[in-house]
């Protein structure tokens, strides 16, 4: 179990051997309410004997959860793995554009109780001032959020995230954020446990950034 609770409906899982589906596949009916893209690319490198001259590939893995307002949860995850040096982070723009290779979509839907938790969540205001940070450091991942307002979309964007960093221990509303995407991915697609940084978050304090 995570840090937040399991959602009681699984629908169903597909792995998909060729491209993600289309937008009018992939998706049900509705409006997104919120939604994470995960791009991690710091992994270890590992062999690969087919990778010249150096014999290593670094896997690259991108996931995207999207909560729609009827409380149907998509997550879709891809994964490539170039050989070593032949491939730099792009721009950061062009950073989510998925390139092809092992490719998965798992749906299931919220209950209306999870679904109600999770927009109470949402309008709270510490998640409501949350701002992109961005890290010139070492990190656990880049993230891109979009949360649906009345006034217009919330647009977060996160570059090399940084748990420990100072200025989201004083306002953790961002880790718990990317950390409740996280879960519902990691429910969705019945893998693992949540990374030891979302498990130790700080408990949410209500503060918002001068």
């Amino acid at each position: 179990m995570g840090i937040y609770p399991r959602p009681t409906r699984l629908f169903f899982s597909l792995l998909m051997g060729g491209a993600f589906l289309s937008n009018s596949d992939a998706y049900p009916q509705g409006h997104p309410l919120f939604t994470q893209q995960e791009r991690q690319s710091h992994a270890a490198a590992r062999p690969n004997p087919l990778c010249k001259p150096s014999p290593y590939e670094t896997p690259i893995s991108y996931s995207q959860l999207t909560v729609f307002e009827s409380g149907e949860v998509v997550y879709r995850t891809s994964a490539v793995a170039p050989c070593l040096g032949q491939v730099g982070d792009p721009p950061w723009g062009l950073r989510w554009d998925i390139p092809s290779g092992s490719k998965s979509m798992f749906r299931y839907k919220l209950s209306l109780l999870e679904l109600t938790q999770l927009r109470t969540f949402l309008d709270r205001a510490d998640v409501k001032a949350i701002s992109s940070f961005m890290n010139a450091g070492p990190g656990v991942g880049d993230f891109k959020i979009a949360i649906a307002r009345p006034a217009g979309t919330q647009n977060i964007d996160v570059l090399s995230l940084m748990p420990q960093h100072v200025q989201l221990l004083e306002y953790p509303a961002l880790i718990h954020l990317i950390c409740k995407a996280k879960d519902m991915g990691r429910i969705a697609s019945n893998s693992g446990e949540l990374p030891g940084w979302c498990r130790d978050a700080r408990p949410l304090n209500g503060q918002v950034p001068p």
